[in-house]
């Protein structure tokens, strides 16, 4: 049996875009599932959060998901407030703080019942 070296990939390739398989995974390159099922909302571009060579753009999960911010981000992977700066500087901490501010979802309980604050 003879494999042909054209399709046999020398190094892990990336996986396609979530949205077209509800089963994409449980993890991605700068994310992680938080429950038993992967995540079912996703944004519909992939973006890449900085300038260095040794990161990838991603899809980001728009739901059920732990994110890793890199330390050299200056992008929000979820809008493009931070597209237009000047500087290319690292800007993580601003970042993950507007993360927390403007994108995370926080459940609440109230009289026991658990319902999601929405801004």
């Amino acid at each position: 049996m003879t494999t042909d070296a054209s399709t046999t990939p020398s190094e892990s390739q990336l996986t396609g875009p979530g949205p077209t398989s509800p089963f994409y995974g449980m993890y991605g390159h700068y994310w992680k599932s938080n429950r038993d099922v992967p995540p079912t909302k996703w944004l519909q571009e992939s973006k890449k959060l900085c300038a260095c060579d040794a990161h990838q753009a991603s899809q980001w999960p728009m739901e059920h998901a732990l994110i890793t911010i890199p330390r050299c981000a200056y992008k929000c992977p979820y809008c493009p407030k931070f597209d237009t700066l000047d500087s290319t500087e690292p800007q993580v901490v601003k970042l993950r703080a507007h993360i927390v501010r403007d994108h995370l979802v926080r459940l609440s309980f109230v009289n026991d019942l658990r319902h999601t604050d929405v801004d």
